[in-house]
């Protein structure tokens, strides 16, 4: 009986799982041959942190530095996981081939959160590309524009649509979100198209909402990121401010080149802002220089005729206000670059304009170019100022290391670094050129004030040469010379703080240096006292430690090697000679002689006489044939 239960109840349950593939069970397909699809259940609102997946997303893939390409392939590479996770991909399969069909999202489809986010990156892809556009490969924008026209409409279309369907499934915080990107968006492109006052309703709006939500928020990142786009949106909302006031025109265009430098040292508003300010910088520096300025050297104003001359120096003036918010050394290396970029194109301009001057010959305008001669030597004068400044920056940047350096313990650390003593003393000689090269500009000598500076910075960057001078007898042990190097460039320093005071036309670094100067003067004379002692103290102690050893040394080392084979002391004395092996010339020792025999007989001995027994010599004509 309990075998007949257990039967009945795995049939039953056979049954109930193969019900679904059964005929009555088909689905049922419309005459259009499509699938109708189930009533969607309802859920509860979304949650859509919009700020959140957009700056994650934006740090993580490329934005950070400024790759929109990058940041771009991510939005289509997650839209495209979003689709097949959802199973909402636009190819249907069938027999033949697949065919594309376009899938909207509207209100009955979004049942998951991931219909919201697959807006989201279609708006985000669209924004990227377009802001990819806005730096052609070539530098001149041509078709990019309307097409990142056309693009950033199409981000705008997407933000609006999520904005709608959030109303409808996201909870309020998600549609506040949405709203602020959706305004955010649409004032973009109003920035884009110039179109100022509704920019400035959109960013406002945008800007509204996120201060809201910054206040309302705990403590945590959440905060600092509504904070942080807070800051962001401040100099663009400045920005068109500052554009629909002009609309009105009658504004002076001095302030209004001093406005846009105020907003483009913000960093905060993005490469959109800053490509819309320099080019608004660009047209207003083009303006002020076609309206006949007039530029001040050595306190003459000198009117400049060419409009381009005025605004190249326009341009370097502008770039200067760029420094302030300069953190970094390269940062301000590249300003500078920038900066000497224009004082050479404003120096062609000005070559140019005195060759086609003389060129005409008894019909050229000579005070034209006397005043062309003076435009010149401002030029000149504000490029040998710039140098200063940046050589200036490099001398903190080799201070740093060479204290580094000097702080090491390491030996072999300190010769593994590059910077030397002898690197600044070559960089204030560098200096030292460039004041007296603007010393020798026509003008400069006549005038006081400027006459009094350059002598000066001249003894200035004299004292700085000789203070690392003697910082380089200091590092072997010179203490003498290192002494008398301080001593002078503290009497150097004196007189040109002595100068500097005369003159009215000295700059706050000048000051600064000095102070700078007169304080390593100060501790470098001390440091040589400590060193100069210290080691005098050395050399005493191991002179009296060493006289006990030497007399045993000397000995030691005057004995022959051969004579005490069996002591194994060191052979090499301290003078640095030959150990002696053996006692050269050898000593002299009696050596027994051998007996000497004499043969006193030999003188008394007589010899026979054997002449008898010798051959006769043959004599004659004929003896001549006997010959062999």
């Amino acid at each position: 009986h309990e075998l007949v239960c257990e039967c009945v109840w795995v049939l039953g349950l056979a049954k109930i799982m193969t019900d679904g593939d059964s005929p009555d069970s088909a689905p049922v397909v419309g005459d259009d041959g499509e699938t109708p699809q189930a009533p969607a259940v309802p859920l509860g609102p979304f949650n859509l942190p919009v700020l959140k997946i957009i700056v994650e997303g934006q740090g993580l893939h490329g934005l950070r530095y400024g790759d929109y390409q990058r940041y771009r392939q991510y939005c289509a590479r997650r839209m495209q996981r979003l689709r097949k996770g959802l199973n909402f991909v636009h190819w249907e399969t069938g027999k033949g081939k697949s065919k594309f069909v376009q899938r909207v999202i509207e209100e009955d489809t979004v049942v998951d959160e991931r219909y919201l986010q697959l807006v989201l990156h279609k708006a985000e892809r669209s924004w990227a590309y377009a802001m990819q556009l806005r730096d052609p490969p070539g530098g001149v924008p041509g078709r990019e524009v309307h097409h990142m026209a056309r693009l950033l409409a199409k981000a705008v279309k997407h933000s609006a649509h999520l904005e709608s369907l959030a109303r409808s499934k996201a909870d309020d915080r998600s549609v506040l979100e949405s709203e602020a990107y959706a305004s955010w968006m649409a004032g973009t492109l109003f920035v884009e198209q110039e179109k100022w006052d509704l920019a400035l309703q959109k960013l406002s709006r945008c800007r509204t909402v996120y201060d809201e939500m910054q206040n309302h928020a705990p403590s945590g990142p959440d905060k600092d990121m509504y904070q942080k786009r807070v800051d962001e949106l401040d100099p663009l909302i400045r920005y068109c401010r500052y554009n629909v006031s002009r609309e009105g025109g009658g504004r002076d265009l001095e302030a209004d080149s001093l406005v846009l430098m105020e907003i483009g040292r913000s960093a905060a508003g993005g490469d959109m802002l800053r490509g819309k300010v320099e080019k608004s910088l660009a047209d207003t520096r083009l303006k002020q220089a076609a309206s006949g300025h007039e530029i001040e050297w050595l306190g003459e104003k000198i009117k400049i005729e060419n409009p381009s001359i005025h605004q190249h120096i326009l341009a370097a003036e502008g770039l200067q206000y760029e420094l302030d918010q300069m953190l970094t050394l390269e940062d301000k290396i590249a300003a500078y670059d920038k900066i000497f970029m224009a004082l050479d194109n404003a120096k062609s301009c000005i070559r140019d304009d005195i060759s086609k001057n003389l060129q005409k010959g008894a019909q050229g305008d000579e005070s034209l170019t006397t005043t062309l001669q003076q435009v010149r030597n401002k030029v000149q004068a504000a490029v040998l100022n710039r140098t200063r400044e940046r050589d200036l920056l490099l001398v903190e940047q080799l201070q740093v290391k060479l204290q580094a350096v000097s702080g090491a313990g390491d030996r072999k650390q300190q010769e593994r670094k590059a910077t030397k003593p002898e690197d600044l003393v070559k960089m204030f000689e560098t200096l030292l050129n460039a004041t007296e090269e603007l010393a020798a500009i026509p003008g400069i000598k006549e005038h006081a004030a400027m006459a009094k500076l350059c002598a000066a910075r001249t003894l200035m960057f004299k004292a700085w040469r000789v203070m690392y001078l003697g910082v380089s007898y200091l590092a072997i042990q010179r203490f003498a010379q290192a002494f008398a190097l301080f001593a002078r460039c503290e009497q150097l320093e004196k007189v040109a703080r002595q100068r500097l005071h005369e003159t009215d036309a000295r700059d706050a670094v000048d000051d600064v240096w000095l102070d700078k100067l007169n304080t390593a003067a100060r501790l470098a004379k001390a440091e040589t006292r400590a060193a100069a002692t210290t080691f005098a103290a050395t050399a005493s102690t191991s002179s009296a430690s060493a006289a006990s050893d030497y007399s045993s040394m000397k000995l030691l080392a005057a004995t022959p090697l051969s004579t005490r084979l069996s002591n194994y002391d060191a052979a090499v004395f301290g003078d640095g000679k030959a150990p002696k092996l053996v006692d050269f010339p050898p000593p002299i020792e009696a050596v027994a002689c051998k007996p000497v025999l004499f043969d006193l007989a030999l003188n008394k001995a007589q010899y026979p006489d054997l002449t008898s027994r010798c051959e006769k010599k043959k004599a004659g004509l004929m003896s001549w044939f006997g010959r062999k």
